[in-house]
């Protein structure tokens, strides 16, 4: 596991915390941390007032994050 779900889970937050404190959904949340939804700059903005770290580092973990999905699925073949 990497990027966005990572720091998260690290800092053992929940996804529905995580979630109302940025002003998004969950299930936002989560397309965001597994990339399959872009990061747009004010959600980036608010990821890294949050947890107070660069911006450039959350668009980093969501790179990170989108990466490893996309490494999973061409690993998997899957088509769902």
């Amino acid at each position: 596991m990497t990027g966005l779900r990572k720091l998260r889970y690290d800092k053992g937050l929940q996804r529905k915390f995580v979630a109302l404190k940025i002003g998004i959904c969950g299930k936002h949340l989560n397309d965001i941390e597994i990339g399959t939804v872009s990061l747009t700059v004010d959600v980036a903005k608010r990821f890294s007032d949050f947890y107070e770290i660069e911006v450039n580092e959350i668009n980093n973990m969501y790179m990170e994050g989108k990466n490893e999905t996309i490494r999973s699925f061409k690993k998997t073949g899957s088509t769902s």
